[in-house]
């Protein structure tokens, strides 16, 4: 029996296949090793320029706060000798910069004696409708803040800063931070303390919004498994100025949730913190937050002791570099099978003349030499073969004509 015939065509496409799979196979791997290192390359870049466009929107928020403050320290300083201005003052500097909730001024005892031991000038916006704002002079049945740790820090330092996390005294549950600057009378001693109040709920929402945006470039697969990277606020010192988990401000700590970390040693990276050292140089900071492995970015928010910090699943880049890699393998697998596909079709057509001259050389052994020769499209390899098969057709038919003369 004779055994069914390959057709050159399929042969040979059959063989590039087994060299595309080949080299398919080579380049996956070196794809899948190089594409997560680009890939991380690429995104901890996206994720260290948006923290950083971030930190810029919120230090404008700040630089609000502390213009609306330290505008009015002239004035202040120059109406020490009327104590009934100070309220018109504080609704002023509520009124002018728009991220400030409330602002008060907390004179030392006995400062105006006829107001009593302690006087507080104080004004603040209405909650439900912010452009309403109310003020009141608050004394010694109000307010005790002489022994407080924030009064007495600025009193005696003589520098302005920022409070650590409070709640507000109306509402006892929204946090607040305060600018706290120096006011001095004409000898240069500190008098009085003017606090500017910023709502961190309001800084954390902020923050959420940014987080959302940023969840978004990661993609729906990120999402799904519940690695969504967080950008929060913490003091100098690790406490939380914002946290997407309230619970945290003012009762918890971040460097208590630093476990280890890869490439340096945890206290190396929570002095980088405490000093407000940005990791620009250093933009893929490995670390463990609660039991999660994480890229880390951060950087110092001016005219603050604050630190902005940008956390990263590292298994969420992960994710996004295996789905890059597998794009690009698909779209390789694709361009392969076309050139096969191509090539096949290519392939087939140039060996059609092969099998128009294997028909003739047919006809020729059985001795039909007046069989018409196919015209030949290019001069190559082909058609020499046709122009020797064509020479053979012509001594073979003239040795048969010889013969029959003979």
């Amino acid at each position: 029996m004779e055994r069914k015939r390959k057709s050159f065509a399929g042969r040979l496409t059959s063989r590039l296949l087994i060299w595309v799979i080949i080299v398919t196979l080579c380049l996956s791997y070196v794809i899948l090793r190089s594409e997560k290192q680009a890939t991380t390359l690429f995104y901890s870049e996206i994720f260290h320029n948006k923290m950083l466009i971030t930190n810029e929107y919120i230090r404008r928020v700040i630089s609000d706060v502390y213009v609306a403050a330290t505008n009015n320290i002239y004035y202040i300083e120059h109406n020490l000798d009327n104590p009934d201005c100070h309220k018109e003052t504080m609704e002023r500097i509520v009124k002018s910069g728009t991220r400030v909730r409330s602002c008060g001024i907390s004179f030392i005892e006995d400062y105006y004696p006829e107001k009593g031991h302690r006087f507080c000038p104080f004004a603040w916006r209405n909650a439900a409708d912010p452009d309403i704002i109310y003020s009141q002079d608050m004394g010694d049945a109000d307010l005790d803040y002489l022994t407080a740790d924030w009064f007495l820090e600025v009193v005696n330092s003589d520098s302005a800063q920022w409070s650590e996390p409070f709640y507000d005294g109306y509402d006892e549950k929204t946090t607040l931070s305060a600018y706290e600057v120096p006011i001095h009378d004409e000898t240069g001693r500190v008098v009085a303390v003017l606090g500017a109040d910023i709502s961190l709920d309001w800084l954390t929402y902020k923050l959420s919004e940014t987080d959302t945006t940023i969840n978004k470039s990661m993609m729906i697969m990120a999402s799904i498994f519940e690695m969504k990277s967080n950008n929060f606020i913490i003091n100098h010192d690790g406490s939380y100025i914002t946290n997407p988990d309230g619970k945290r401000i003012m009762e918890d700590n971040f460097f208590n949730h630093l476990e280890t970390i890869d490439g340096m040693e945890a206290e190396e990276m929570i002095n980088r913190l405490k000093n407000g050292i940005a990791n620009e140089d250093r933009t893929l900071d490995k670390v463990l937050i609660d039991g999660e492995e994480c890229y880390l970015f951060y950087t110092p928010i001016k005219y603050t002791q604050w630190v902005l910090v940008s956390v990263v699943p590292c298994r969420a880049v992960d994710i996004l570099s295996q789905l890059n890699a597998a794009t690009l393998l698909f779209i390789f697998l694709l361009a392969m099978l076309l050139i096969i596909l191509v090539g096949y079709y290519y392939i087939k057509n140039a060996i059609y003349p092969l099998r128009q001259l294997t028909k003739v050389a047919n006809d020729i052994a059985k001795g039909k030499f007046d069989t018409s020769m196919p015209e030949m499209k290019y001069k190559d390899e082909i058609s020499q073969l046709r122009d020797s098969i064509e020479e053979m057709q012509y001594r073979l038919s003239n040795k048969a004509n010889h013969g029959r003369e003979s």
